[in-house]
């Protein structure tokens, strides 16, 4: 048995180990892909770009990649009917089926510990090198279509042209306030400590609301963020790390419980005074709002922990579903095996995967909710381990 074990264990990882870079290759190219366009980071600061898109795209590709050597290699056992063969010998299935199933837990905790370093690690330095391409980003921008607007359309630069990193004659719109800006020409800094772009215009001519004003020079800060993304004031949840979430949930719950007793303190104070039409003012429905807001994040920052737990165990789900299925099947063709495992999970499985975080991050299911998913595979695969031991 010692020595089956090994066999099982060396082919399995042998085969995991070559999809798992096929497809992670893949998806990387994808991502980077997707990345470069999106942003338009020029091909240099894409390259910078490829150690976190690795970290990214790796706990996306362990799953569809577990599953896929689960049912290569049972699907090749079974339709050589070494199965069966194990079986005349009064061997169980699950004598080679558990140290698989022991490989899918350790897989799925360091999908965990992946999807945590994508989220600390990963996306931080991602948005490092996109901030530090955010000159070049702009002059790629302004050479081809000699203008450019951000994500927010709060600042709009047009030029005449670009000469050795130097703008010619820009004309720059700011809507908050309303002012036009034109220059003989700029030249642009960036201030990574500050995270800001500092545009240095010479000889200008200021035009706001009230005021024209002209002069020899003058800088106008920008924003980053406002040039290379397209960010909210408050990060979502799937962009915080676990400690992140702990602290900004202790946060949001302290904020709660102010509102509540402010709410509380106003309607108490104007019962005393017989003002009970007061209970609905107009500052209490504002504070009543702001409570219900912070409600809602809360619920989607206490959703987010289960549901990473949840998502890196679907490696061990697709296994504990994908190898008795395909000893089962008793198909020689693996990519019969593989989709006639792919397919229930992509038509059930993620449908209900969704269904359960969009319920436990609007409240109205449990956090745990975020596990009928992986329920539903591990009630399917002991259908499957049930016939595949009787027959």
């Amino acid at each position: 048995m010692n020595i089956l074990r090994r066999y099982i264990l060396w082919e399995l990882f042998y085969t995991f180990f070559l999809s798992f870079l096929a497809m992670t290759a893949l998806l990387i190219i994808g991502g980077l892909v997707q990345e470069a366009i999106s942003k338009n980071v020029p091909l240099t600061h894409v390259i910078q770009l490829v150690p976190y898109v690795v970290v990214a795209m790796s706990r996306i590709s362990l799953p569809m990649t577990l599953l896929l050597t689960a049912t290569v290699f049972f699907a090749r056992m079974s339709g050589n009917n070494e199965i069966i063969a194990l079986k005349s010998l009064g061997i169980s299935p699950w004598k080679i089926l558990y140290p698989v199933m022991l490989f899918g837990i350790l897989v799925s905790l360091f999908a965990v510990w992946l999807n945590e370093m994508a989220v600390t690690w990963g996306r931080v330095g991602m948005n490092t090198v996109i901030y530090r391409a955010a000159e070049d980003i702009l002059l790629e921008q302004l050479k081809q279509n000699h203008s450019f607007k951000s994500p927010k359309g709060d600042i709009t630069i047009m030029v005449k042209g670009v000469e050795n990193r130097r703008l010619i004659a820009p004309t720059i719109t700011l809507a908050k306030p309303p002012t036009t800006v034109e220059a003989q020409d700029a030249q642009l800094k960036i201030d990574f400590a500050e995270q800001t772009l500092t545009i240095v215009l010479h000889n200008l001519k200021v035009e706001s609301k009230d005021t024209v004003y002209s002069g020899q020079t003058r800088t106008i800060p920008v924003m980053l963020s406002q040039i290379v993304l397209d960010t909210n004031a408050e990060p979502s949840a799937s962009n915080m790390g676990f400690a992140q979430l702990a602290e900004e949930e202790e946060k949001l719950l302290d904020d709660i419980g102010k509102q509540r007793r402010t709410i509380a303190a106003k309607r108490v104070f104007a019962s005393c005074m017989g003002s009970v039409d007061e209970w609905s003012t107009r500052e209490i429905k504002e504070l009543s709002d702001t409570n219900r807001w912070l409600t809602r994040r809360v619920d989607r920052l206490i959703a987010e922990h289960p549901r990473r737990w949840s998502t890196g165990f679907s490696c061990f789900f697709f296994i504990w579903l994908g190898a008795p299925m395909a000893i089962w099947l008793k198909k020689g063709d693996i990519f019969t095996s593989f989709f006639a495992c792919f397919i229930p999970i992509l038509l059930f499985y993620y449908p209900l995967l969704m269904y359960g975080i969009n319920g436990a991050k609007n409240g109205s299911l449990p956090p745990n909710a975020v596990w009928l998913a992986n329920i539903g595979l591990g009630v399917a695969g002991c259908w499957f381990l049930r016939r595949i031991h009787r027959y």
